[in-house]
């Protein structure tokens, strides 16, 4: 079973490294598409910076103020009114 990406935010804000290059990887493709935009000469430093800037954002989540569903739904109720 694949854990979530909340969940492996959240063990690798813990010091968790194969929860943090689980999330890296599930942020691949992404990365993958879009060095293929770039210079073929820059894509392995853009790499790096991307999976770098990857791990700053979950050292800096804060699951606590992650609204849930119902409270989404309540959101776009709200903004649709």
């Amino acid at each position: 079973m694949t854990a979530s990406l909340y969940t492996l935010a959240e063990k690798a804000k813990q010091q968790d490294r194969e929860a943090m290059y689980d999330f890296l990887q599930k942020f691949e493709p992404f990365i993958q598409k879009s060095l293929s935009q770039t210079k073929p000469q820059n894509r392995e430093d853009l790499r790096q910076d991307l999976r770098l800037k990857c791990m700053e954002c979950v050292h800096h989540f804060e699951s606590e103020q992650t609204p849930g569903f119902f409270e989404f739904v309540n959101t776009i109720e709200q903004n649709t009114e």
